[in-house]
């Protein structure tokens, strides 16, 4: 009892450990938005010298860009994005993993191609289409190329291929249309469901290739485009509004997964045990 009990300790206290680590970074960049340029470029100085709301402030006046409209412009492309991709994985999902058919290892050779191909080697030819149907510095330009998921194909293919067939054959037998047993099966993946969609909407939000060849103007950036512009802009301008801006830009995510979390949790249970 007593070796166990040393073990959970020396368990919980390496894992507290690794937490901090990790979660260092974000707690220095909650600090520097209360600090002025020479105090984040002086490393010596952890703590603010003096605590004040003034660049906050800054920030939501929108001296530099305008913080709530990117972040709407964020929240929207991201959510869109999760929900849609997740729909059509699904569906795709279904047809691969339930049905057999000729092409079907030629259509999951295509969701592997997909994951493989890093999105640097299609962004020209994705700036040109969307450019062509009119798009352009358009959120819906860069919503669109992100509902396509070679991942969620992949993922939903092999959770599908565990659904009992006979369950499948019961809803024929009562004579349920292929599309009725398909919204059948949809409740028994919930905690899959939520899972992918968190996940997309995770990388939704990080996306920054083809946001910035397609987003031009400021009214349409997302919110990581106008923090990386803010940036990239000069460094005499107050690194504690872009440290304020990446802190409020993480409340969407932390709700969201805090939100999700059960589900993520249910769903990496089952997905292990199958």
């Amino acid at each position: 009892m007593k070796r166990s009990g040393l073990v959970r300790t020396a368990a919980s206290l390496s894992m507290l450990a690794v937490a901090l680590v990790f979660l260092y970074p974000f707690f220095w960049m909650f600090l520097g938005s209360f600090k002025a340029n020479r105090e984040i470029f002086d490393t010596s100085l952890f703590w603010p010298l003096k605590w004040t709301g003034e660049y906050f402030a800054i920030l939501f006046r929108g001296e530099y860009f305008s913080f709530g409209r990117s972040l709407l412009n964020s929240v929207f492309i991201a959510l869109a994005q999760g929900i849609g991709a997740t729909l059509l994985a699904t569906m795709a999902g279904f047809v691969l993993g339930v049905y057999r058919f000729r092409s079907r290892n030629l259509w999951l050779g295509v969701g592997v191609l997909v994951v493989l191909v890093p999105v640097q080697m299609m962004a020209l030819p994705l700036f040109i289409w969307v450019n062509r149907i009119g798009l352009f510095d358009n959120p819906v330009g860069v919503i669109l190329p992100g509902l396509v998921s070679g991942l969620g194909l992949l993922f939903f293919t092999r959770v599908f291929r565990q659904i009992p067939r006979e369950l499948l054959d019961v809803a024929r037998i009562e004579g349920a249309s292929e599309g009725r047993i398909f919204l059948t099966v949809l409740p028994l993946l919930k905690p899959f469901l939520i899972a992918f969609g968190f996940a997309h909407f995770v990388l939704a939000w990080h996306a920054h290739v083809i946001p910035l060849l397609i987003l031009h103007s400021d009214t349409a950036r997302t919110l990581p485009l106008s923090l990386a512009a803010l940036f990239g802009s000069s460094l005499n301008s107050p690194q504690a509004v872009l440290m304020a801006g990446s802190t409020l830009g993480m409340i969407p995510l932390l709700v969201v997964f805090g939100l999700a979390y059960p589900q993520l949790k249910s769903a990496l249970q089952e997905f292990v045990a199958s």
